[in-house]
């Protein structure tokens, strides 16, 4: 008879991530629980990944930490600021922030979720601690999902048609009729989340006109979660990336040797991708499938080390449901789980694919 423990440290820490999709608000996991600081230091932030703990206890500093950690590993592959980003899954905004504060800020930044929540939150932070006047970045913000379907999603930013053969000024006409004012929060995020949207939301300046191709799209804790798999997906971003363009991303591993049971009831349940979940390669071959699609200079790196037990750590030491949740993930630890940071370029052979 298949263990009941086994199935909830499979599927927790998957839900630790993916629940706040689907849960409006987070009656789960609100983030702003975690975020406080000790004494309410400053504003409270909008976090949520499970964070890096090399050097903190406080987990808005630890979460903090990984989205930065995730740029770094982008300089590190050659990406050196401004030119134009596209950030995917980007929460409440948080790491779009991040994007701006650096040195050398994007000349354009995107921003894509499905939740127009999300959408709405990202634009209230960024306004307020980057207003239009006193920025030079062009930020657009995107309410679709993550998943591009051609001739369907007008305007969306993986598509590379997009501001041409007339689609621009169709995208221009659709987005009046997805006016945040004019619906409510909860029957837009339905009707995203329905499949059934081809609504746009544009940039304060009301552009929706494509930059030039992207220097980097940077995925922080979502990138599991998009179909029909992480290879086929990643491919998808290949057409709107500059010849030497990076997709750095944070990746969430079972073991190879997940149940094909236990990753067909995770699937069902979270509507996350069988292919993401059973029959997963090690990290070595992680990295050879990469390759295999033809990204190159691939690097996997194993995170676990500097995720999990902070995490953990700071789980266990809130009490309560949060000591519990904090045990499950622990033992998704132990079961094998790997979290990952990946940086991929677009190869040659992407080119070749794509710009005939």
């Amino acid at each position: 008879m298949p263990s009941l423990t086994l199935l909830s440290v499979s599927v927790v820490p998957l839900i630790l991530l993916l629940a706040p999709r689907w849960i409006e608000p987070y009656s789960l996991l609100d983030y702003e629980v975690l975020n406080v600081r000790p004494g309410d230091r400053g504003r409270t932030t909008a976090w949520f990944n499970m964070g890096w703990w090399e050097n903190t206890d406080i987990f808005p500093d630890a979460a903090e930490a990984l989205a930065q950690k995730m740029l770094d590993l982008a300089y590190e592959g050659g990406y050196v600021g401004g030119g134009s980003v596209l950030d995917i899954g980007h929460g409440a905004g948080e790491s779009l922030a991040l994007h701006l504060s650096q040195p050398s800020p994007p000349r354009h930044l995107h921003a894509l979720t499905s939740l127009s929540s999300d959408t709405s939150a990202s634009r209230k932070l960024i306004e307020a601690l980057y207003p239009v006047a006193d920025r030079e970045t062009e930020v657009g913000f995107f309410t679709f999902s993550a998943r591009f379907r051609p001739g369907k999603d007008v305007g969306h930013p993986l598509d590379r048609m997009r501001g041409y053969l007339g689609e621009n000024g169709a995208a221009k006409d659709r987005s009046s009729s997805f006016v945040e004012d004019e619906w409510d929060s909860e029957e837009q995020d339905q009707l995203v989340e329905e499949d059934e949207s081809e609504g746009i939301a544009p940039d304060e300046k009301g552009g929706i006109d494509a930059p030039p191709p992207y220097d980097l799209i940077y995925i922080l804790d979502s990138v599991y979660h998009y179909p029909p798999s992480l290879p086929e997906f990643l491919s998808t971003t290949q057409p709107v990336l500059s010849p030497s363009g990076l997709v750095v991303f944070t990746d969430i591993v079972p073991p190879p040797s997940l149940p094909r049971w236990n990753a067909f009831i995770i699937s069902y349940i979270l509507n996350v991708p069988f292919t993401n979940l059973f029959n997963r390669p090690d990290l070595q071959g992680y990295k050879a499938q990469l390759e295999g699609e033809g990204w190159e200079d691939v690097v996997v790196q194993d995170w676990s080390e500097g995720v999990w037990p902070g995490f953990i750590t700071d789980l266990k030491s809130r009490g309560g449901f949060w000591y519990l949740v904090g045990r499950v993930v622990e033992g998704a630890q132990k079961e094998g789980w790997k979290f990952v940071g990946v940086r991929v370029k677009r190869g040659k052979s992407c080119e070749t694919m794509h710009d005939d």
